[in-house]
Protein backbone atom coordinates (compact mmCIF):
# COMPACT_ATOMS: atom_id res chain seq x y z
CA UNK A 1 0.00 0.00 0.00
CA UNK A 2 1.74 3.72 -0.71
CA UNK A 3 0.23 5.27 1.91
CA UNK A 4 2.63 3.89 4.09
CA UNK A 5 5.66 4.86 1.74
CA UNK A 6 7.00 7.75 4.06
CA UNK A 7 7.77 9.51 1.13
CA UNK A 8 4.06 9.69 0.39
CA UNK A 9 2.66 10.50 3.44
CA UNK A 10 5.86 13.22 3.98
CA UNK A 11 4.83 16.92 4.79
CA UNK A 12 5.88 18.21 1.88
CA UNK A 13 4.72 15.99 -0.07
CA UNK A 14 1.03 16.14 1.30
CA UNK A 15 1.88 20.40 1.41
CA UNK A 16 2.22 19.72 -2.89
CA UNK A 17 -0.82 18.02 -3.22
CA UNK A 18 -2.84 20.16 -1.29
CA UNK A 19 -1.48 22.81 -2.88
CA UNK A 20 -2.59 21.62 -6.19
CA UNK A 21 -5.94 20.60 -4.86
CA UNK A 22 -6.38 23.50 -3.66
CA UNK A 23 -5.44 25.08 -6.35
CA UNK A 24 -8.00 23.89 -8.75
CA UNK A 25 -11.05 24.62 -6.12
CA UNK A 26 -9.73 28.24 -6.00
CA UNK A 27 -9.92 28.88 -9.46
CA UNK A 28 -13.52 27.53 -9.73
CA UNK A 29 -14.56 30.23 -6.97
CA UNK A 30 -12.49 32.91 -8.85
CA UNK A 31 -13.96 31.42 -12.54
CA UNK A 32 -17.13 32.13 -10.80
CA UNK A 33 -15.98 36.17 -10.16
CA UNK A 34 -14.47 36.32 -14.04
CA UNK A 35 -11.03 36.05 -12.30
CA UNK A 36 -8.01 34.41 -12.53
CA UNK A 37 -5.88 33.92 -9.80
CA UNK A 38 -3.15 35.95 -10.47
CA UNK A 39 -5.40 38.53 -10.99
CA UNK A 40 -7.20 37.98 -7.73
CA UNK A 41 -3.47 38.01 -6.32
CA UNK A 42 -3.25 41.59 -8.02
CA UNK A 43 -5.91 43.31 -7.33
CA UNK A 44 -5.57 41.89 -3.30
CA UNK A 45 -2.00 43.56 -3.50
CA UNK A 46 -2.57 46.56 -5.45
CA UNK A 47 -5.45 46.87 -2.54
CA UNK A 48 -3.60 46.52 0.22
CA UNK A 49 -1.81 49.03 2.99
CA UNK A 50 1.51 49.50 0.87
CA UNK A 51 1.19 51.39 -2.53
CA UNK A 52 3.26 49.34 -5.02
CA UNK A 53 5.07 50.28 -8.63
CA UNK A 54 4.38 47.94 -10.87
CA UNK A 55 7.91 46.29 -9.81
CA UNK A 56 7.16 46.07 -6.52
CA UNK A 57 4.01 43.47 -7.36
CA UNK A 58 6.01 41.66 -9.76
CA UNK A 59 8.22 41.27 -7.25
CA UNK A 60 6.00 40.21 -4.43
CA UNK A 61 4.53 37.80 -7.12
CA UNK A 62 7.72 36.19 -7.89
CA UNK A 63 6.28 37.21 -11.60
CA UNK A 64 8.55 38.40 -14.55
CA UNK A 65 7.56 42.02 -14.76
CA UNK A 66 6.46 41.69 -18.40
CA UNK A 67 3.56 39.27 -17.09
CA UNK A 68 2.46 42.21 -14.58
CA UNK A 69 1.96 44.53 -17.22
CA UNK A 70 -0.45 42.14 -19.32
CA UNK A 71 -2.01 41.29 -15.97
CA UNK A 72 -2.31 45.24 -15.27
CA UNK A 73 -3.45 45.56 -19.24
CA UNK A 74 -6.39 43.16 -18.67
CA UNK A 75 -7.55 44.67 -15.30
CA UNK A 76 -7.00 48.49 -16.42
CA UNK A 77 -9.16 47.35 -19.50
CA UNK A 78 -11.64 46.26 -17.18
CA UNK A 79 -12.02 49.27 -15.24
CA UNK A 80 -10.42 47.31 -12.36
CA UNK A 81 -7.05 49.10 -11.76
CA UNK A 82 -5.32 52.38 -12.41
CA UNK A 83 -1.49 53.37 -12.82
CA UNK A 84 -0.70 56.57 -11.67
CA UNK A 85 2.88 58.06 -11.82
CA UNK A 86 4.36 58.65 -8.54
CA UNK A 87 4.56 61.80 -7.62
CA UNK A 88 8.37 61.80 -6.17
CA UNK A 89 9.36 59.51 -8.99
CA UNK A 90 8.05 60.85 -12.61
CA UNK A 91 9.87 57.83 -14.17
CA UNK A 92 7.68 55.08 -11.45
CA UNK A 93 3.79 53.77 -11.77
CA UNK A 94 1.95 53.53 -8.54
CA UNK A 95 -1.06 51.33 -8.83
CA UNK A 96 -4.45 51.45 -7.55
CA UNK A 97 -7.96 50.26 -7.48
CA UNK A 98 -10.92 51.72 -9.01
CA UNK A 99 -14.09 51.25 -7.36
CA UNK A 100 -14.76 48.82 -9.01
CA UNK A 101 -11.73 47.21 -8.18
CA UNK A 102 -12.51 47.43 -4.57
CA UNK A 103 -15.98 45.48 -5.31
CA UNK A 104 -14.42 42.77 -7.21
CA UNK A 105 -11.90 42.05 -4.81
CA UNK A 106 -14.20 41.76 -2.21
CA UNK A 107 -16.28 39.84 -3.62
CA UNK A 108 -13.83 37.45 -4.62
CA UNK A 109 -11.78 37.51 -1.40
CA UNK A 110 -15.70 36.29 0.00
CA UNK A 111 -15.56 33.24 -3.08
CA UNK A 112 -11.77 32.61 -2.16
CA UNK A 113 -12.65 31.89 1.87
CA UNK A 114 -16.16 30.37 0.99
CA UNK A 115 -13.88 27.94 -0.72
CA UNK A 116 -11.05 27.68 1.45
CA UNK A 117 -13.72 26.66 4.48
CA UNK A 118 -14.59 23.91 2.23
CA UNK A 119 -11.57 22.62 1.26
CA UNK A 120 -10.48 22.30 5.20
CA UNK A 121 -13.71 21.21 6.45
CA UNK A 122 -12.71 17.99 7.71
CA UNK A 123 -10.52 20.40 10.59
CA UNK A 124 -11.95 22.01 13.22
CA UNK A 125 -12.03 25.80 13.44
CA UNK A 126 -9.04 25.61 16.14
CA UNK A 127 -7.37 23.13 13.73
CA UNK A 128 -7.65 25.70 11.03
CA UNK A 129 -6.40 28.29 12.83
CA UNK A 130 -3.24 26.30 13.67
CA UNK A 131 -2.58 25.11 10.10
CA UNK A 132 -2.74 28.85 9.35
CA UNK A 133 -0.17 29.44 12.41
CA UNK A 134 2.01 26.95 10.79
CA UNK A 135 2.27 27.86 7.44
CA UNK A 136 2.74 31.34 8.48
CA UNK A 137 5.73 30.23 10.55
CA UNK A 138 7.42 28.39 7.61
CA UNK A 139 6.57 31.00 5.11
CA UNK A 140 7.15 34.11 6.91
CA UNK A 141 11.32 34.00 6.16
CA UNK A 142 10.49 33.09 2.12
CA UNK A 143 7.72 35.97 1.83
CA UNK A 144 9.02 38.61 3.72
CA UNK A 145 6.41 41.38 3.03
CA UNK A 146 4.22 38.79 5.49
CA UNK A 147 6.00 41.01 8.01
CA UNK A 148 4.18 39.69 11.81
CA UNK A 149 1.26 38.79 9.74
Amino acid sequence: MTGTNPVLTSAGYLLLKAGTQFHGVIDEALGAEDLTGRQFLVLTFVGGEDQLSQLELSRRLNLDPTIIVGLLDELGDRGLVNRVRDPADRRRHLLELTAAGRRAQHRAAKAVAIAERGFLAPLGASDRKQLRRFLLEVMQSRLPWLGDA
